[in-house]
């Protein structure tokens, strides 16, 4: 299993390393990462609705499906919509929001068409709306990132969420496995500790320097522009977002009594897996990154 997981960890990183490259390059920000974040989204959304269901709990699964790639594919318009009004009213935000609320519409309509009585309809709906947030809107925050300063900034928003995230999860394994003691979350994580909560944080904060000290250098960026205060709260409060969304998912998996969101990927799971940690982290970065440069 271990080989597995070292093998499709570098694939990953060389797979996703290469469309950033490619994407940064382009003349149209977006361009690449954006189609793969709509590939992305019904795959995640497939393992939503396997976490929430259950014997009388169904969610409406193909409300949740067109859902969130409404609410995904909407975040891409007022960067691929060159024809839209100057003086849009939805902004950057407004379009997805517009997306979720006409998909709760649409989900309400389904649990309706299958209304029965003794069905469990209202917390089904709930349900439906949950997972179209989970994964629409999250991931809508994921895909701002990449647009947040347009060329200016590069991509460094995205890249530097992901490296932070990525350096909390490691840093809080590494740091509980050497000399984790006490847990952090007994019966919903028994593997996390506190003592690897704090190395996570930690080494979240170093991933945060490096990645707005060291990396600018490399995409022609000016580092001296963010603050060294800056840095410190962005590692703080991204990486500790990303425990947060890490636990979530936990949460989901304890009460679905599974290891793993899916199988199809050995040694890592499924793909809520690996966007567990962003998914919560990318709306914490993205209202730090619109606090920085307003």
């Amino acid at each position: 299993m271990l080989h597995w997981r070292l093998l499709l960890g570098f694939l990953f990183i060389g797979a996703l390393t290469l469309l950033f490259w490619l994407d940064i390059g382009a003349g149209v920000p977006g361009i690449f990462l954006f189609p793969l974040a709509l590939l992305i989204t019904p795959l995640a959304a497939g393992e939503i609705v396997q976490l929430i269901t259950f014997r009388d709990l169904q969610p409406v699964r193909w409300t949740v499906y067109v859902g969130t790639i409404m609410v995904v594919g909407a975040t891409g318009v007022p960067h691929f919509w060159p024809e839209q009004p100057p003086n849009c009213p939805l902004g950057n935000l407004g379009w997805p929001l517009l997306a979720f609320v006409l998909a709760m519409i649409l989900a309400i309509a389904g649990e309706g068409i299958r209304f029965a009585p003794g069905r469990a309809s209202s917390v089904n709906l709930g349900l439906t709306i949950f997972a179209i947030f989970y994964i629409g809107i999250l991931m809508s925050f994921v895909v701002q990132l990449r647009f947040v300063g347009g060329s200016e900034w590069n991509g460094l928003p995205l890249i530097a969420m992901l490296i932070v995230v990525k350096a909390c999860d490691i840093g809080a394994y590494t740091v509980g496995r050497l000399i984790g003691k006490h847990k952090l979350a007994p019966i919903l994580s028994p593997g996390k500790t506190i003592e690897g909560l704090a190395g996570g944080i930690l080494i979240a904060i170093v991933g945060s320097w490096f990645a707005f000290s060291v990396l600018p250098v490399w995409i022609a960026l000016d580092p001296s522009r963010l603050p060294w205060w800056w840095t410190v709260t962005f590692g703080l409060l991204v990486g500790s977002a990303g425990i947060l969304g890490d636990l979530l998912e936990s949460m989901l998996k304890r009460c679905a009594h599974c290891k793993d969101s899916s199988s199809w990927m050995p040694g890592f799971g499924g793909i809520l897996d690996l966007l567990d940690s962003p998914l919560l982290a990318a709306p914490v970065a993205y209202l730090l990154w619109v606090l920085c440069i307003s």
